[in-house]
């Protein structure tokens, strides 16, 4: 069943699509998820889960959402209403919000591949998919993705076992395999312009293969970062004709699904509504999407002119 508010998103993303296509730079299709802290037991899919808005468990709802990236530039182009599982057969309150009978629960990889599949159905263009941990270990969503020929390039956790020579007795987590490592396995690299200078860490890259479905062993790239705060991050990506320093630019794409939000709450009230139902909460966010692709023309015509809530009024 087609929603009001999913032809309008699909329209935004086939814009959004043609707007970064002027451009001949790499365009990354941003998959994360967002949260909206909310009273009450009313409001569609409201439950106590992760927000990662305020960083622990909360009463609030949860969306999975895609955006576009590509230099700085950054906008949105789908976003999903995450179903708690006690939502599921809960037939009084799916009433009550109008939740359409042929919404299920899903976990949120799950979502993540259904927005890429309606991406590339649609004729949204991208080069790869970046995404973080939550995605990067749920190794369905890697075996769709190395199946399709999808590029893409996804964090996984600090448990995360990785194996060698095609031997699945031959393996280790990958904090493990870091913690082997000496200084001269990492190369320096900048991955892009900040607002404090350029932004530089340390990089390590190896070919390695994780186990998916039916014991299948997928052959991928391991990319570690050292950040210069001690962080340390670990990533996987099937980019493999891609230079050390193309995927380190490339993972630090990410960042701008974080920018995605912040604007999206601050300049054009995404997180602002007092809606209970599912139509109206899909139809709330494909307002706001549509709102943030202006910000980003304007951006692109003004040569990256900085816009807050202040000067959009005057705009």
């Amino acid at each position: 069943m087609t929603h009001g508010h999913r032809s309008l998103m699909d329209d935004i993303a086939l814009e959004s699509s043609r707007m970064f296509a002027k451009i001949s730079q790499p365009t990354a299709l941003l998959i994360d998820e967002v949260g909206f802290r909310k009273k009450g037991k009313m409001s569609a899919c409201v439950s106590r889960q992760y927000l990662g808005c305020i960083g622990k468990t909360d009463n609030g709802q949860v969306a999975v959402a895609a955006g576009l990236s590509q230099g700085i530039h950054y906008t949105p182009i789908d976003m999903r209403l995450f179903m708690p599982k006690s939502w599921e057969s809960d037939s009084l309150r799916r009433k009550k919000c109008n939740i359409p009978k042929d919404q299920q629960h899903h976990t949120k990889p799950e979502m993540a591949q259904q927005i890429i599949e309606q991406a590339r159905l649609k004729g949204v263009k991208f080069d790869y998919v970046n995404f973080d941990a939550l995605y990067g270990n749920a190794t369905f969503l890697l075996n769709y993705l190395v199946d399709n020929h999808i590029d893409f390039i996804g964090d996984i956790r600090s448990d995360h076992l990785i194996y060698f020579n095609h031997d699945q007795n031959e393996k280790c987590r990958v904090d493990n395999y870091v913690g082997n490592l000496l200084n001269n396995d990492f190369e320096q690299i900048t991955i892009r312009k900040s607002t404090k200078g350029p932004l530089k860490a340390k990089f390590h890259y190896s070919k390695v293969q994780v186990l998916a479905k039916e014991n299948k062993l997928l052959d991928l790239i391991l990319l570690v970062r050292k950040d210069t705060d001690g962080k340390t991050k670990y990533s996987l990506t099937n980019m493999e004709k891609d230079h050390i320093k193309e995927l380190a630019q490339k993972q630090g794409q990410r960042i701008f699904v974080e920018q995605i939000f912040k604007e999206g709450k601050n300049l054009v009230g995404m997180g602002g509504y007092q809606i209970r139902g599912w139509h109206g909460f899909h139809n709330h966010m494909a307002i706001c999407m549509m709102a943030m692709l202006l910000i980003t023309k304007l951006k692109f015509e003004t040569k990256n002119k900085k816009y807050t809530a202040a000067t959009l009024k005057k705009s």
